[in-house]
């Protein structure tokens, strides 16, 4: 049977009914932004009312950014959406929707997406990592997605890579977050700009902020200053996925969000650097390459989550009910 997976993110809620084949049939988009505080959780609700209609449907997942607790259905914490922080999710959407509802990590929910239809698809042992505002992660492992004690588990983004440097605003000292998200590409290229005037990058952040597509764009035009932002990037990358291949023994490391869109300037080096850094048999075995799903993981994998790996619908509060 079908079922809805919803990726609710600080700019959008996308909701969308996928076949256990992983195809989607029907999709909705509200822009979160445009939805005040207080009408959030009605607005999930409608648009998985609105993308049900007609269709038939056994239960609905919903992807949500930050610190979850998969096993209460609960938000911990969410960057931007802190109305949410704390509720029985299943409950609230399952008494709205009549429907069968659990709540997953965005990023988990993604490498599910990934390990089940995507570039994981034909393994059993899969790290996925989401290069996006932040740094998100999910391991899967013997074909099961690893959740640690409460569902918190996977935040791979948060890891030390850079224990010498100051400490990020979470108190951490120097993340793969800190050092390879989007956010850290701008920053950085900002600086790059600075030392670099007369690079087509320094010209541009004359002109107005740049943007992390201008890096990628400027190095895809043979720009020096941009392909060594995203080379530093790549690096960064490389230490930390040097680290989750000892760890996890992953047969694919899947690279997805949207600074993946660099593609191979950032990969390349990562590889290099795992080579350097990792030890066989691991680095021999990996493959490490750009995830194949794109902004669509979050809603494929969370309608497969709703499923759980065996195919049955996870309880959630409307079955909790009967």
């Amino acid at each position: 049977m079908n079922a809805i997976g919803v990726d609710v993110g600080g700019t959008k809620i996308a909701a969308a009914v996928v076949t256990p084949e992983g195809k989607i049939l029907k999709e909705v988009r509200y822009p979160t932004q445009a939805v005040p505080p207080n009408r959030l959780i009605e607005t999930i609700a409608g648009a998985i009312r609105e993308v049900k209609e007609g269709s038939e449907v056994g239960g609905v997942c919903l992807a949500v950014p930050g610190l979850i607790l998969a096993a209460e259905h609960k938000v911990i914490f969410s960057p931007n959406l802190h109305e949410i922080e704390g509720i029985p999710l299943d409950e609230e959407i399952g008494s709205r929707t009549g429907l069968s509802v659990t709540v997953e990590n965005d990023a988990n929910a993604a490498a599910w997406g990934e390990f089940r239809y995507g570039a994981g698809k034909d393994v059993d042992h899969l790290v996925f990592i989401t290069l996006g505002t932040g740094v998100g992660g999910g391991i899967i492992t013997h074909g099961l997605l690893l959740r640690g004690a409460q569902g918190a588990g996977g935040e791979l983004g948060h890891v030390t890579i850079d224990a010498t440097g100051p400490r990020c605003g979470r108190g951490n000292h120097r993340s793969l977050e800190e050092l390879a998200s989007g956010t850290a590409i701008r920053r950085r290229a900002r600086e790059v700009a600075s030392e670099q005037p007369r690079s087509e990058l320094g010209r541009l952040a004359i002109e107005r902020e740049l943007l992390g597509e201008d890096v990628t764009r400027l190095a895809q035009e043979g720009d020096e200053a941009a392909i060594r932002v995203l080379k530093e990037t790549g690096v960064w990358l490389g230490i930390a996925l040097a680290g989750f291949v000892h760890i996890f023994n992953p047969e694919v490391i899947a690279i997805g969000g949207g600074a993946s869109r660099a593609g191979e300037f950032i990969l390349e080096p990562a590889r290099n650097e795992v080579q350097l850094s990792a030890r066989s048999p691991s680095r021999d075995l990996v493959e490490i390459k750009e995830a194949t799903l794109g902004p669509k993981s979050g809603v494929i994998g969370a309608a497969a989550l709703a499923r759980g790996a065996d195919g049955e619908y996870v309880l959630g509060y409307s079955k909790r009910l009967t």
